[in-house]
């Protein structure tokens, strides 16, 4: 590598006058302005494409450093092998994508997630994971701990561990914040009513969008009736519904009806209110059917059924009917 000549003090340079003039081929002495313009060459700073060129490699070594860094936590922290992590940084190029990356790892170690847990989400829902900003797995992981439901529906909703169930209570916070509600209140919702975790995010999807377009509600009644995510659509919902816009359509409708008659109000309750005074309706609601006045054909219990809660009949003999005279006459 050839060393660039390093430039020459001005008092150096004037002194080798005499010199340059005894080597000159002109008659003529040298410039001194000329001299004075090499000097200024010789004394400029590097072009501003050198510049560039140095920063540019300064940001390609910056970023060799972060990534060989985040390859270092990804086999450290979530257990994947050096072709993973490489792969997986390949797949995202984005410097603030590693940089956030880098971030919920340590976040994640902090909280003691298994790397085995990290390395089962990166594979199966790795957008999930990097749109959380950090501080977000803290407190999604303190809700899902203070969960407050059955044991059944709380194994459902850590089924697949904790972080995976982190992934999902974001992704329904997500859609519902994208309905208007706010994050705090989303949270609220979902605190209330965990099955809205277990439940697939198309039929959560579903559900919202059949409860503002169709039934004509906001989004924000969750916050009150957050059991609405909870019950089932077709069989619960949706019957209901049909009934209410009937007797609507008829007038039979007093006074307007709440989100409380939709979810809160038991099977008997709903039908006693709403579909018993009106035989026409037992078919939309799809309960208790009456062919003719007075008939069910369709009842709530088996036929035959009373027959297992009959007492059993013991045959009395003469004594003990003796027997028990004698004990009531003794108790007048």
């Amino acid at each position: 590598m050839a060393l660039a000549p390093r430039p020459l003090p001005r008092p150096h340079l004037l002194r080798l006058l005499p010199r340059l003039a005894s080597l000159s081929t002109s008659s003529s002495s040298p410039d001194p302005r000329e001299l004075l313009r090499i000097e200024r060459i010789l004394h400029a700073p590097a072009p501003a494409l050198g510049a560039a060129q140095s920063r540019e490699h300064l940001e390609h070594s910056r970023s060799a450093t972060s990534s060989s860094s985040l390859q270092t936590l990804l086999e450290r922290n979530a257990g994947l092998t050096t072709a993973e992590s490489t792969s997986l940084l390949r797949r995202l190029p984005a410097a603030r994508i590693h940089h956030r990356l880098g971030r919920l790892l340590e976040e994640l170690a902090a909280l003691r997630i298994q790397g085995g847990e990290i390395k089962a989400v990166l594979a199966s829902d790795p957008d999930g994971l990097l749109a959380m900003d950090p501080g977000e797995p803290t407190r999604l992981l303190e809700l899902l701990g203070e969960l407050r439901c059955r044991k059944a529906v709380k194994d459902q909703v850590l089924a697949r561990g904790a972080l995976r169930a982190a992934v999902t209570a974001r992704r329904r916070m997500e859609l519902l914040h994208a309905h208007g509600l706010t994050r705090r209140e989303a949270l609220r919702v979902l605190a209330t009513e965990p099955r809205a975790m277990v439940y697939p995010l198309e039929d959560v999807e579903r559900k919202l969008d059949f409860l503002v377009n169709t039934m004509g509600f906001e989004a924000s009644w969750l916050v009150q009736y957050p059991e609405f995510l909870g019950v089932n659509l077709d069989n619960w919902i949706i019957p209901r519904h049909n009934v209410i816009e009937h007797l609507r359509s008829i007038g039979g409708l007093g006074d307007p009806v709440q989100m409380k008659h939709y979810v809160q109000f038991s099977r008997q309750r709903f039908y006693n209110m709403f579909v018993k005074p009106y035989p026409e309706c037992e078919r939309i609601f799809g309960g208790m059917v009456r062919e003719k006045r007075g008939q069910t054909m369709r009842r709530w219990l088996p036929t035959g059924l009373w027959k297992l809660f009959t007492p059993v009949k013991h045959e009395r003999t003469e004594e003990e009917v003796k027997n028990m005279k004698v004990v009531v006459e003794s108790l007048r």
